[in-house]
């Protein structure tokens, strides 16, 4: 009967779960990350940090046991492995909820089974199971940790405790969404005084689980065709490791972004269920619903621990952090409707209970079905193939950030899509790309962006690189300050002649709900499919249908309530020339419902930037000094504000304080070389300083050879001399 209680208890949610994510499952490659871990996957490669080897391990094994497309065979396990969390799970519950010796078994499954399925259909974890992603595994590990917690505390048995931290370390292994776990089960293993065989034991346990991180090096020094950054020593695998190259998404150390972080959680956390229900299942985790004291201590510090950590990062997909909170709030939740029932003296409050329970699991249901059907959805696979078509045969394409990367390396390297193109990118493929040309040897030191320009400028006739205009940390690449032709989804190197049949090769996938059923990721390249085509027929002279895309480019990403994708969109519009369109999505950045203080100090920058672009400099200054007062160090802003006070300086006659500002913006990292040929050219006609004009034209013309003033200032220099 025990035999069957537990099969029972997993089996339920299991198969209701997985039936559902079954329907709703991406028949190909997903958006997202999803194509770039399968690719990872399938060429037994690095993924992006921290690298996620036990996850490749274990989709490498599927992929060898189950015959099928790749993408779907992996997006299957993604189902299979958020399911069995869903399982696990309802153990996690009946645990929490009910004593061994409960005299009502049937109905202790069926409570159980309904509340993991509600945490099952939640946005955050359906999202996570329709297409492959990490957090599946994670949340299955963390599942069988917490639940042998809980079950050490009942029984007092050091097995328990042992599995407990076994099942942690290898979540470690996977995602640090299983973090929040590892404080409790510290504080408990002191408390217990622990025997030093069980430490002993658990710090045995603990190397061979992160062991399997070994398998970055061992493997990047095998030259696998995914092997982002090489991390080869010590140094550069603790850096993969630790995703360090993503501290820049660590906003939470100032405490208004701090802050911002955690009310935009709050809003996630509502987000999951109908009618605030998961943020209420808080408030059974506080009062004396009927969970053990020792357990609920437990289950609130995972929740606190969870959101105070996760709160650090600004990342805008971040709802998948914030599983462990959602399903133990969601317990709490059916421990608070049992409580309510007993208070109200319903005669058979558990009975009660379940009918509530099941009709919220029916709700959710409904509410997240829509949303999370991605049956139909081939964005990333048309977005890939959109990419490879605009380019010729027998091409280098460099291409850059997710959105591109995941869809075309997974098209390119798993399905065999366009073979005979050479496709690399400054992080994942650069030290394949430094050892077949030879950039190695010429330079051991070079990195992956000067190994592509190396490459697009040594073959300017067949090299293109990809467009991405929505990138929040912007590319690799400044497109503007490059000499490119639009051609599509891609740049042509240099300056050709248009080809005005090379938007027609765009699809534009159609969607019945796109705004239902798309994530942020899938907006982000919906939008940037229509800005490439505007920008080519921008560049044809088509400005009607131009400005048609650029709109429905906006139209893809109005819902977003995340300020820097609007900023993007703004900075591309006044990049193509639409300052109207710019202040709109400005304005609409300032206004969204999730901004830090950082990106409001790149909205003024960037708000300044139109104000210079019109001659109003002093206006200019005014929003250059406000994002200098909300971030002090912003490099933006105190470039541009120099180059405001020059101009206005240049407009007021005053020669020399001009030359002093100009100097000062010259003097941040990164500034445009023409500053040098201003004030070469300020100091030749305004100041009437002959040596330092010349000096200034030389660093010119020895800098910057490519550009058409360098001739300018070769020739001033000879007349100067002459003099």
């Amino acid at each position: 009967m025990i035999r069957v209680d537990k099969k029972s208890l997993f089996l339920i949610p299991f198969l209701t779960t997985f039936a559902f994510y079954f329907l709703t499952l991406c028949r190909t490659v997903y958006t997202g990350d999803s194509g770039e871990l399968a690719f990872a996957i399938y060429t037994m490669g690095l993924a992006h940090p921290p690298g996620y080897p036990l996850l490749t391990l274990l989709g490498k094994f599927f992929l060898t046991i189950i015959p099928g497309n790749p993408a779907y065979v992996l997006n299957l396990m993604s189902a299979l492995l958020a399911s069995a969390a869903v399982g696990a799970g309802a153990f996690v519950i009946r645990a929490i909820l009910f004593d061994r010796e409960e005299r009502d078994q049937i109905l202790a499954i069926l409570i159980s089974a309904v509340t993991a399925a509600i945490w099952g259909f939640s946005n955050a974890l359906w999202a996570t199971a329709v297409g492959l992603e990490v957090y599946s595994l994670g949340m299955l590990l963390f599942q069988l940790s917490l639940l042998s917690l809980l079950k050490f505390l009942e029984s007092k048995n050091w097995k328990l405790l042992i599995a407990a931290g076994y099942f942690l370390f290898l979540g470690l292994a996977n995602h640090l969404t299983i973090i929040s776990l590892a404080p409790p089960i510290l504080v408990i293993m002191l408390v217990r005084r622990t025997p030093s065989r069980v430490w002993l034991l658990l710090a045995g346990l603990f190397v061979i689980s992160i062991a399997a991180y070994l398998y970055i090096p061992l493997r990047s020094a095998h030259y696998p065709i995914a092997d982002w950054d090489h991390p080869t020593s010590f140094r550069a695998m603790m850096n993969h490791i630790t995703a360090s190259r993503y501290r820049g998404f660590i906003s939470g150390l100032v405490p208004e972004n701090y802050f911002e972080n955690l009310w935009r959680s709050v809003k996630i956390w509502a987000d999951q269920t109908p009618l605030f229900l998961v943020p209420i299942g808080f408030v059974g985790l506080i009062l004396p619903t009927g969970i053990r004291p020792k357990q609920r201590l437990i289950l609130l510090s995972i929740v606190v621990l969870n959101l105070l950590t996760v709160a650090l990062y600004d990342i805008p997909d971040i709802e998948q952090y914030y599983l462990p909170t959602f399903f133990i709030s969601i317990a709490g939740l059916a421990s608070l409707v049992i409580w309510v029932f007993k208070r109200l003296r319903i005669s058979n409050a558990r009975a009660a209970a379940f009918s509530v329970l099941t009709l919220v699991t029916l709700l959710t249901l409904a509410k997240n079905y829509g949303r999370n059907d991605q049956s139909e959805n081939r964005l990333g696979y048309t977005y890939g193939m959109n990419i490879l078509n605009c380019v010729p045969p027998n091409s280098i394409l460099i291409s850059v950030a997710d959105n591109s990367n995941s869809s075309l390396y997974y098209l390119h390297y798993v399905e065999g899509v366009r073979k005979d193109l050479e496709i690399y990118d400054p992080v994942k493929t650069f030290i394949i790309l430094r050892r077949k040309y030879g950039f190695d040897k010429l330079n051991p030191q070079m990195t992956g962006q000067e190994a592509c320009f190396k490459l697009l400028s040594s073959y300017p006739e067949k090299s293109y690189l990809v467009k991405e205009h929505l990138l929040r940390m912007g590319t690799p690449f400044s497109y503007h300050d490059l000499t490119l032709t639009t051609h599509g989804m891609v740049y042509r190197w240099g300056k050709w002649p248009l080809d005005p049949g090379a938007w027609q090769k765009i699809e534009i996938p159609e969607f019945d709900n796109p705004e239902l059923t798309i994530d942020f990721k899938g907006s982000i390249m919906l939008s940037n499919l229509h800005l490439c085509i505007g920008e080519d027929l921008l560049a044809l002279g088509d400005t009607s249908r131009a400005l048609t895309h650029f709109r429905e480019g906006r139209d893809a990403c109005a819902l977003s309530d995340e300020a820097s994708v609007h900023n993007s969109l703004g900075i591309f519009f006044r990049r193509q020339g639409w300052p109207g369109m710019a202040q709109e999505e400005y304005e609409l950045a300032l206004s969204s419902a999730h901004l830090t203080a950082f990106e409001k100090a790149n909205i003024f920058v960037n708000l300044g930037n139109l104000r210079k672009d019109r001659g109003d400099f002093a206006a200019a200054a005014e929003l250059y000094n406000k994002a200098l007062k909300i971030k002090g160090d912003n490099t933006d802003a105190r470039y541009n504000l120099s180059l405001a006070e020059a101009y206005s300086a240049l407009n007021r006659g005053d020669y020399a304080g001009a030359a002093r500002y100009f100097e000062a913006a010259l003097a941040t990292p990164g500034a445009d070389p023409r500053l040098i040929f201003n004030l070469g050219v300020l100091y030749d006609k305004s100041l009437n300083d002959t040596a330092k004009a010349i000096d200034y034209y030389r660093r010119f013309a020895g800098l910057a050879p490519g550009l058409a003033e360098s001739q300018a200032a070769a020739q001033r220099i000879r007349e100067l001399t002459k003099q």
